[in-house]
């Protein structure tokens, strides 16, 4: 005598739904060989949502372009010898670039962007 078994009841929600889980790099890295990341080490860019220790991905193969469009770029800029995340704004006058608050600082020679930054990461446990 055989016994046929029979499934009763609701599959569970999630059945059928199953991911791999998430890959970060697949998620936030666009470009592997141009990309890296860098720790803020200041609290600058407060004003603009990105605390101290904050984690930058920068991509080196963005090119920002500011004045070709409306949106501004967050970038990794070598200013003065310093390494400085800064926002990218159009003005009248050309570029600037600004931590969201009263500092401007305005495009020279010596002003040289590393990369477009295209994602952070900002943990939210106690740091010892």
């Amino acid at each position: 005598m055989t016994m046929e078994k029979k499934a009763t009841g609701f599959a569970a929600p999630t059945q059928g739904y199953e991911e791999q889980g998430i890959d970060l790099n697949r998620l936030l890295i666009r470009n592997p060989p141009a990309t890296y990341f860098v720790r803020l080490d200041s609290s600058d860019m407060e004003p603009l949502g990105l605390p101290k220790n904050t984690i930058l991905i920068v991509d080196r193969s963005i090119k920002p372009t500011p004045l070709a469009s409306k949106r501004n770029h967050l970038v990794l800029i070598r200013h003065l010898g310093q390494f400085l995340c800064r926002l990218m704004v159009k003005t009248q006058n050309g570029v600037t670039f600004t931590n969201g608050e009263q500092e401007i600082i305005p495009i020279q020679d010596e002003t040289e962007i590393i990369g477009v930054i295209t994602a952070s990461i900002h943990t939210h446990a106690n740091e010892e």
